[in-house]
């Protein structure tokens, strides 16, 4: 078993599961379209270090829109993908990789972009799977959400 494969099984799916069920429950009206998630899913998988960006745009778009729950589910992929104050997945490859903190600023960049390159997809396959899961859910028990 690879070292992605156990972080998907154990840690992105632990990370992914609480962090979105901690937004959806504070919210608690789904903020996004399905559309959305798989562009989310596609980026992740063809551009994993453009996660972030996406993440921005739609963000900026919500904000535009003045849609605040959306613009705080966009904020929490953004911090999933890099976050300096709490988990992402570029924090967990530096739990990976202690010795990283001991190199330059542009070779723990360099290492954390391969990381990123095989970790990210990983991880929001695992956050979308249950943001889908959690809006299907939505939309059978409650049907909260516009279609």
């Amino acid at each position: 078993m690879t070292k992605v494969d156990l972080l998907s099984d154990t840690v992105y799916r632990d990370k992914a599961r609480k962090r979105l069920d901690a937004l959806l429950d504070e919210i608690r009206k789904f903020p996004v379209k399905t559309a959305q998630l798989y562009g989310l899913r596609q980026i992740a998988r063809q551009q994993p270090l453009q996660v972030k960006n996406f993440a921005e745009h739609q963000r900026t778009r919500a904000e535009r829109k003045n849609k605040q729950s959306e613009v705080r589910f966009w904020k929490l992929v953004e911090e999933l993908c890099d976050s300096s104050t709490g988990w992402s997945v570029r924090v967990e490859g530096f739990k990976d990789a202690p010795e990283l903190h001991e190199e330059t600023k542009r070779r723990q960049r360099e290492r954390l972009d391969r990381w990123a390159r095989t970790h990210v997809p990983a991880f929001f396959e695992r956050f979308c799977t249950h943001a889908l899961y959690r809006l299907k859910m939505s939309e059978t028990n409650h049907g909260d959400r516009d279609k």
